[in-house]
């Protein structure tokens, strides 16, 4: 009997701690999760290499055509990401490779945080 009645306690304490728990951001696994007003930190920052399909200046937006990304479990695909700035674009085409750091903002969506040209 006392067994259970531990077993309870501890349940219910748990139960009762967790979402505070959660709430602080301290869940393991979770650290890449962080945003702050609208912009992503350093710690959900992914990299991608791809070709650049095309480029819409007027949304602010590029889609490439990247490569997997082991670290979201994702497969290549072609994909439309917004630019952390409109001066992201300058010097950058059609057809060209780059490298590529993004994240993902408070809206769900994934921008661009750094682009480069891949030296060939």
């Amino acid at each position: 009997m006392k067994r259970f009645y531990l077993t309870l306690i501890l349940a219910c304490s748990a139960a009762a701690t967790l979402p505070a728990y959660a709430a602080t951001g301290n869940v393991p696994g979770m650290d890449n999760m962080r945003t702050v007003s609208g912009q992503a930190t350093k710690a959900q920052t992914f990299m991608g290499q791809g070709k650049i399909n095309s480029i819409n200046p007027d949304a602010n937006t590029v889609n490439i055509a990247m490569g997997p990304v082991k670290a979201l479990g994702w497969p290549s695909m072609s994909m439309n990401f917004l630019l952390q700035n409109t001066a992201m674009l300058n010097g950058h085409k059609t057809g060209e490779v780059v490298n590529f750091n993004f994240a993902k903002d408070t809206a769900g969506g994934y921008v661009i945080t750094r682009i480069t040209p891949v030296r060939q």
